[in-house]
C-alpha cells in the first residue's frame, strides 16, 4: 500500500525554510523512488501590460521559469542525492494552489510532500489556503512535513472512522495498511485509533430510560469490535488498538496524539467540496489545525 515509486516535493519560495524537500530525499533513499521538485512562479506585472505592447511576454515567462529552476537546483545540491533521479518542474500560474492542484492531478505521484509551518505563538500547525485547496482539489496522498527527522523507534498512529459506508471502509483499509508499513520501515510501533462520540443530548432527554454506564460500555464495546475487525481484515499491527470517547474528534485526537508523543498521524480525508464543505466542514481539516505532529492525509 505504501509502495513509493515517484514522490513530489513542493517548495514554496514565499517561505524561508523548506522541510518537505529533505524529507522527500530521505524517503527516496529509503524506498528507492524518483523525486520531482516543484515550485510556482508568476510575474503579475504582465497582467497590466497591454497585449499590443512590444514586450516579449513569452521571453519573460521563460526567463522566470529558468530562474526558478535554478533556485530549485540550488536547494537540491544541499542534499545528498547520490544515486537518485531528480526532476524539476516550475509551474507558471497566477494562483499558487490552482497551478499545483492541476499539475498534481495530471501526474501519477504516489505521495506529495509539503512543508507544514508552525506558528510560534500557539505552537500548532498553521495551514494556509494552499494546504486546504490541495486537500480538497487533489486525489493524491499528502504528507505535511515538520522540522525533524523521519520518525524512528516511536509510535505511528492511524486514525480511522468506523462508519458503515463503503467509502470509509475503503479509506480505513488504506490507513491501517499504511500505518503498519510505515511503522515497520521506521522501526516503530503501529497503533490504530478510533474516537466515538457520546450522545449527550439523547442521554439527558431520555436518561430515565436507561443506565448511563451501561450505554457507555455498550457503545464503546461496539466500536472496539468494529475497529478490531477492521484491523484484522487488513494486517497485524505492532502496537495496540485505542478506542476513546470524544464528543469532538478534532479536540480528542490531537490530545491523544500529544499524550502518546506520536510524531506522525495517518488520517483519511474524503475531500468534500462546495456547499457540503462550507456548511459542515471537513473533519480532517479541523483536526489538522490542532495537531503538532506530522500528518499523512490519505485519500
Amino acid at each position: 500500500m505504501f509502495n513509493l515509486k515517484h514522490v513530489l516535493a513542493i517548495v514554496d519560495f514565499r517561505q524561508k525554510r523548506h522541510f518537505a524537500l529533505p524529507r522527500a530525499i530521505e524517503l527516496a533513499h529509503q524506498f528507492g523512488c524518483e523525486v520531482t521538485v516543484t515550485a510556482n512562479t508568476y510575474e503579475s506585472f504582465l497582467d497590466f501590460i497591454p497585449t499590443s505592447s512590444a514586450i516579449d511576454r513569452e521571453q519573460i515567462k521563460q526567463e522566470a521559469i529558468e530562474q526558478n529552476d535554478a533556485r530549485l537546483k540550488a536547494l537540491v545540491t544541499e542534499q545528498d542525492v547520490a544515486g537518485l533521479k531528480i526532476n524539476y518542474r516550475t509551474i507558471w500560474n497566477a494562483s499558487f494552489h490552482q497551478g499545483l492542484s492541476e499539475y498534481i492531478n495530471e501526474q501519477s505521484f504516489d505521495l506529495v510532500l509539503k512543508t507544514a509551518h508552525s506558528h510560534n505563538a500557539i505552537k500548532k500547525l498553521m495551514f494556509t489556503p494552499t494546504d486546504w485547496h490541495l486537500l480538497r482539489d487533489t486525489r493524491t496522498n499528502i504528507l505535511f512535513v515538520k522540522e525533524g527527522k523521519w520518525p524512528d523507534n516511536s509510535i505511528i498512529l492511524g486514525a480511522i472512522n468506523v462508519e458503515d459506508d463503503k467509502e470509509h471502509q475503503a479509506l480505513n483499509r488504506k490507513i491501517i495498511s499504511m500505518t503498519a508499513e510505515l511503522a515497520k520501515s521506521c522501526n516503530s510501533k503501529s497503533s490504530i485509533l478510533n474516537v466515538f462520540p457520546w450522545p449527550m443530548v439523547h442521554v439527558q432527554k431520555f436518561k430515565h430510560m436507561f443506565d448511563k454506564d451501561d450505554l457507555f460500555l455498550t457503545i464503546k464495546a461496539d466500536h472496539e469490535t468494529k475497529v478490531l475487525k477492521a484491523v484484522e481484515d487488513v494486517t497485524k499491527i505492532s502496537g495496540k488498538v485505542i478506542v476513546a470517547e470524544g464528543l469532538e474528534p478534532e479536540e480528542t485526537i490531537p490530545q491523544l496524539v500529544q499524550s502518546m508523543h506520536a510524531p506522525l498521524l495517518v488520517m483519511g480525508t474524503v475531500g468534500r467540496k462546495g456547499l457540503g464543505a462550507a456548511m459542515i466542514g471537513n473533519m480532517a481539516e479541523r483536526i489538522l489545525d490542532e495537531l503538532q505532529c506530522e500528518v499523512l492525509t490519505v485519500k
